[in-house]
């Protein structure tokens, strides 16, 4: 009971010596004229800075009924955890945020590569239609028919394989008690492969997977064990590593644009270097996202039981602006 309400304060665990390095996103943010340094934004103590971290993720979200998870990407150290009970007691649909699983399984099976374009006609939630797009930016502006169409051609099986290998549908063995495993279908139908692989239909997951599930991507594919603070200091737990041909590369582009153009934007500051993917169905919204891009730090997941990625979005901007506030500074000249 009492870690249950350590927890549900959001001040939480200790650091770690990084484990893995991140591979580093390109492009999108690369021509900004300022940029923020990480290593200026918190103390050096871990305690102190977990603190700060739990104390930004609380304001932002406010009175919100939802959830919000920070995480170091590089170790399962769980920053923060606000409100239990939405961030890994109950499961909810995750919506355009399995784009990310779609987009792996097509990536490791030789579907696609991040430049591979679809056509994007009517029926997207931008009913015009996308024309042709490619994955960065279909990731981007979260285009439906591009990502049905493939998880289409990946398959049910395959793509159940790698939501599993993700860490989807089973618990992710964080310290409290009574973590939810979601739930992740044991077969769809090829003609509903396009919802499950565009809207997540019939899946359910927490935003404490969905946080381990990203750092997954960030740190090399490696899922850890999320954990909380101990007087006995912190340990990472590697659960196990992606197998070796998974690709978790080519995504970055994508997730920079998501927040600086796309379904994201409310998370954008021109001084704030943040990336994510946003998701919208079912009456929930999420945002998954980190930050610094180009060497990821932290991972914040926001969720909101009434809402919309856009809403999501936003509660991330608000915490991302409470740690980044009068941080940047002016970037190197080339």
């Amino acid at each position: 009971m009492q870690r249950f309400v350590a927890a549900a304060v959001g001040l939480l665990a200790l650091a770690a010596p990084a484990f893995a390095q991140a591979p580093k996103a390109t492009a999108a943010g690369a021509s900004r004229s300022r940029v923020t340094r990480w290593a200026a934004l918190l103390p050096p103590d871990p305690t102190e800075r977990d603190l700060v971290v739990g104390e930004a993720c609380r304001k932002g979200l406010g009175g919100i009924q939802g959830a919000v998870v920070a995480m170091d990407p590089k170790n399962g150290r769980v920053m923060s955890l606000i409100n239990p009970i939405h961030g890994m007691l109950n499961a909810y649909q995750p919506c355009s945020v399995f784009k990310i699983v779609t987009a792996i399984a097509g990536l490791s099976e030789g579907v696609i590569t991040p430049d591979t374009t679809f056509y994007c006609t009517k029926g997207c939630w931008n009913w015009p239609g996308h024309g042709q797009i490619n994955m960065k930016r279909a990731l981007a502006v979260s285009c439906n028919p591009y990502f049905q169409q493939v998880g289409e051609k990946v398959g049910f099986f395959k793509m159940q394989q790698y939501a599993q290998l993700l860490g989807l549908g089973a618990p992710t063995g964080i310290d409290i008690d009574g973590e939810s495993a979601g739930w992740f279908p044991t077969f769809v139908k090829p003609e509903g492969m396009a919802l499950l692989s565009s809207h997540a239909e019939g899946i359910r997951t927490t935003p404490v997977q969905i946080a381990t599930l990203l750092s997954a991507t960030l740190n090399g594919g490696i899922l850890y064990q999320p954990q909380l603070a101990s007087a006995n200091g912190f340990v990472p737990r590697e659960r196990w590593r992606l197998p070796e041909g998974t690709s978790v590369n080519g995504m970055a582009e994508g997730f920079m644009g998501a927040v600086n153009e796309g379904t994201a934007s409310p998370a954008f500051d021109p001084d704030i270097v943040v990336a994510g993917k946003t998701g919208t169905c079912a009456g929930v919204g999420w945002f998954a996202s980190y930050a610094p891009a180009d060497k990821p730090e932290i991972v914040i997941v926001t969720f909101m039981r009434f809402g919309s990625g856009h809403g999501a979005s936003a509660i991330a901007g608000r915490i991302y602006h409470e740690l980044f506030r009068s941080q940047s500074v002016p970037a190197a000249s080339p």
